[in-house]
C-alpha cells in the first residue's frame, strides 16, 4: 500500500512538473519578413495560391484565383535597378448562350497578294549641253 502510495504521488509531481512547461521544447519563434507562400483548394473546380518571395530590394508578389469558369491572376515586382511594375488578368468565360462564329470555307478564302510585280520604268536620258 505505501508503494502505491509513493508512486501515486511521485507520478503526480512528475506529471505537474511536465505540464508546467518546465521540460517543454523550446519554442521556435517565427519571424515574420513579409514574405510567404500559401494553396488553398477548397472545391473540385475551385483554387487559389499565392507568394511573396524576395528581399527588400528585389521581390516579386503573385496571386492567383480560379473559381468555376472565372480566372484571375496578378503579379507584382519591384526590384532596386530596374524598377517595379504590375500586371492583372482577369478571363471570365462562361459558355451560357455561346455559338461559335460562322467562318467561310476554306476554299471560298482566296488572300489578296502581298506583293505585285516590279514594272520596269523609263525615263529618257539626259540631253548633252554644248
Amino acid at each position: 500500500m505505501k508503494t502505491s502510495l509513493v508512486v501515486l504521488v511521485l507520478s503526480a509531481v512528475v506529471a505537474a512538473v511536465i505540464a508546467d512547461g518546465e521540460y517543454a521544447p523550446p519554442a521556435y519563434e517565427k519571424k515574420y519578413d513579409g514574405y510567404f507562400q500559401y494553396a488553398n483548394v477548397p472545391n473540385k473546380d475551385e483554387y487559389e495560391f499565392g507568394y511573396n518571395r524576395g528581399n527588400p530590394s528585389h521581390n516579386r508578389n503573385h496571386y492567383e484565383q480560379s473559381k468555376d469558369h472565372r480566372f484571375r491572376t496578378k503579379v507584382k515586382w519591384n526590384d532596386a535597378y530596374s524598377g517595379n511594375g504590375e500586371h492583372y488578368w482577369e478571363y471570365n468565360h462562361g459558355d451560357a448562350g455561346y455559338a461559335a462564329p460562322a467562318y467561310a470555307p476554306a476554299a471560298a478564302y482566296a488572300p489578296a497578294a502581298a506583293y505585285s510585280e516590279n514594272v520596269p520604268v523609263y525615263q529618257p536620258a539626259p540631253q548633252a549641253q554644248a
